[in-house]
């Protein structure tokens, strides 16, 4: 777990700073297309230079870079160098190794995708993979730069394509990686598809991998998939307790988005409409607002019907985690959780409660602003 003092400081409350949510669009204004310089935030038309160590964060100049790096960014980037050499260095011996005496030396890599993790030989390379995504995602974390939450995700997905049975640490992080890039429809398709083979034997998921390439997304695509209703679809999926926690909590944190930009959207053409030159078209206001909402996709009412009943399901599954994204010190401090699933989802998830507009008062409206939770 984090220090608290890192936590805090790394918690900011941007469900609506300066009363600005109407201007939400349903992305995390935080989020960074294009690198800045980690210590001045400047992007000089000279342009960035990015650590040559870990590759996770840019600087405009040395002394930015030295100054940043003994202000905090020397531990990751010493974990993901690390972590990346062990990756490295434990992948050789996987491309020319007989799995049986008397056989040919196999490139595991090619011949055990979907598998891998079944071999004992592969343990070390395994964890070290999984250490990787892991780093890289307090990297991403730290720089909220598109570039390095990517680097998280080829990594992840990667680890999951090599060993589908190895999937539940990679089945909680998967999910909030693509939230954090947006990618809200992948993230619904990729939790839909693993509920869809919850049951199926091995054999049967690995054949998604087998013609795969490394770097592939190998999970069925739907556009706009993110307004449907899991559970019309799964309609046992809310009482099923071997589900991972996160893909309730990811769906919870899609339904808030879209509550909210639909909300913004109606806020904003609100504001339009009482200025001068909007009084004069407020004719063509409900025309306005269908242009810019589909009702057809964006059944609202269901929207905001879902997303409470996606908090009864996540309280209902576990009584911890939802309180605690209000009340974070107890679960943050607790030694006991710090390898718990509710303290990974917890970690991954409360940036997302507390930028998204509305959903941190959403739960405050049903917990209190600091609730209590037995640990």
């Amino acid at each position: 777990m984090v220090s608290v003092a890192n936590f805090f400081k790394s918690l900011r409350d941007d469900s609506d700073p300066d009363g600005m949510s109407s201007a939400y669009d349903g992305k995390d204004r935080c989020f960074l297309e294009q690198p800045r310089c980690a210590a001045c935030y400047a992007r000089p038309v000279t342009g960035l230079w990015c650590c040559s160590r870990c590759h996770t964060i840019w600087y405009c100049s040395s002394h930015c870079q030295k100054a940043d790096y003994q202000f905090g960014h020397k531990t990751i980037c010493l974990k993901v160098a690390r972590n990346r050499k062990l990756v490295e260095q434990e992948a050789v011996p996987l491309r020319d190794t007989r799995l049986r005496p008397g056989e040919e030396p196999k490139n595991l890599f090619e011949t055990q995708v979907g598998i891998l993790g079944q071999y004992y030989v592969a343990d070390t390379y395994m964890l070290a993979r999984l250490n990787l995504v892991k780093s890289y995602w307090q990297a991403a974390d730290a720089t909220e730069n598109k570039h390095v939450w990517e680097k998280a995700l080829f990594h992840a997905l990667e680890l999951l394509r090599l060993d589908v049975s190895g999937a539940p640490d990679l089945l909680t992080i998967i999910p909030f990686i693509l939230l954090n890039l947006h990618r809200d429809d992948d993230a619904f398709d990729f939790m839909r598809y693993w509920i869809s083979i919850e049951g199926e034997t091995m054999e049967e998921i690995q054949r998604l991998t087998l013609q795969s390439q490394e770097g592939d997304w190998i999970y069925p695509r739907e556009k706009d998939c993110r307004y449907g209703n899991m559970f019309d679809t799964f309609p046992s999926a809310p009482y099923n307790l071997d589900l991972p926690l996160a893909f309730f909590v990811a769906l919870l944190i899609i339904k808030c988005r879209i509550v909210a930009t639909y909300d913004a959207i109606y806020r904003s053409i609100d504001v339009a409409f009482t200025t001068e030159s909007g009084l004069r078209i407020q004719e063509v206001q409900s025309t306005v607002a269908e242009m810019l909402i589909d009702d057809a996709v964006v059944d609202i009412d269901s929207q905001r019907q879902q997303v409470d009943e996606l908090v009864n399901v996540i309280h209902r599954h576990n009584s911890i985690l939802l309180p605690a994204i209000l009340n974070p010190v107890p679960l943050s401090t607790n030694k006991e959780h710090a390898s718990s699933e509710v303290a990974f989802v917890f970690l991954y998830s409360i940036r997302f409660f507390y930028r998204v507009p509305g959903a941190k008062q959403m739960l405050e409206k049903r917990f209190g602003k600091n609730p209590s939770y037995d640990l």
